[in-house]
């Protein structure tokens, strides 16, 4: 899909670019550029689909689930670069009006919004990938653009107001900006291995304190792989028992991690204790990491 996406993303280039500068429309050539950065958008989300397939080796001992957080990251700030450049060249527009051709305005928008919709509607089953959710945002918003676009080239057509144009490449612009904070946002914490988004470090540590024969949770680390990939690491106290027993206690406490929140790459270390009498209730101003057991 994303090769049929990038062929198809290239011809549409083509035509905006062109159609663009024929019928003297900033909004066409602002959305030109808006297609020509879902090029590099594109094959950057190609090749990270690539890696990530790949398996782990010596080096890359988790694997290479990252590389299409990164390319949706790199994404994200040429989204940023492309908004900028339109606004400066809207601004430009505004002080120096030119006359558009409205017609042809009109119909390259309706050709561009049957080519990104299309895309849109088959990345749309994707987007919990944060790779492809880029790209879906991407095509979306392209869409969208269209939509302003058409509009505007009917409002142009009737009124003759030629700064409707500049306009359009305005609100072109704030769409992209907005997409890119998104997608730098939930990037750059995947990168930065924040805790993954909409799961609390300290709900996950009082699910783990719910199982059976654990006493105490503390020192856990939550953070993500991928975009759908997480892991965590923590200590777990529990009574002095024989290793089959505390091997069931790591078997309950994957399980409720992994159904309930989605984490399957678990490291736990136990530690062993005598009696009940050392653990404390818990307390909210103590590490939201350090959960314990009443007495």
């Amino acid at each position: 899909m994303v090769k049929i996406a990038l062929l198809a993303t290239l011809a549409l280039v083509i035509t905006e670019f062109a159609a663009g500068v024929l019928a003297h429309s900033l909004a066409l050539i602002s959305d030109g550029w808006h297609n020509f950065t879902d090029l590099p958008t594109l094959l950057l989300s190609w090749l990270a689909l690539h890696f990530e397939q790949k398996s782990p080796d010596r080096r890359k001992t988790f694997g290479y689930q990252r590389a299409g957080v990164l390319a949706a990251f790199v994404n994200g700030l040429i989204l940023v670069a492309v908004a900028l450049f339109i606004g400066f060249e809207g601004y430009g527009r505004l002080v120096h009006p030119q006359p558009v051709a409205s017609n042809a305005l009109i119909a390259v928008g309706l050709a561009a919004l049957l080519i990104n919709g299309g895309i849109s509607s088959a990345l749309a089953r994707e987007r919990r990938d944060l790779n492809l959710r880029a790209v879906f945002i991407h095509n979306l918003g392209d869409a969208l653009s269209n939509v302003a676009i058409i509009g505007g080239g009917w409002l142009i057509g009737r009124t003759g107001q030629t700064l409707i144009d500049p306009i359009l490449a305005f609100l072109i612009a704030g769409m992209i900006l907005w997409s890119a904070v998104g997608i730098l946002t939930d990037s750059s914490n995947i990168l930065l291995e924040s805790a993954p988004k909409g799961i609390n470090v300290e709900r996950v540590a009082k699910a783990m304190l719910a199982v059976p024969g654990v006493r105490e949770v503390h020192d856990v680390h939550l953070w993500s792989l991928g975009s759908q990939s997480h892991a965590l690491a923590c200590h777990i106290r529990i009574l002095d028992m024989p290793t089959s027993e505390s091997e069931r206690i790591a078997h309950q406490v994957r399980e409720v991690l992994r159904k309930e929140y989605d984490i399957t790459h678990t490291t736990i270390q136990f530690e062993h204790t005598h009696g009940p009498g050392d653990f404390h209730r818990y307390m909210p101003e103590e590490d939201p990491s350090r959960v314990r057991k009443n007495n």
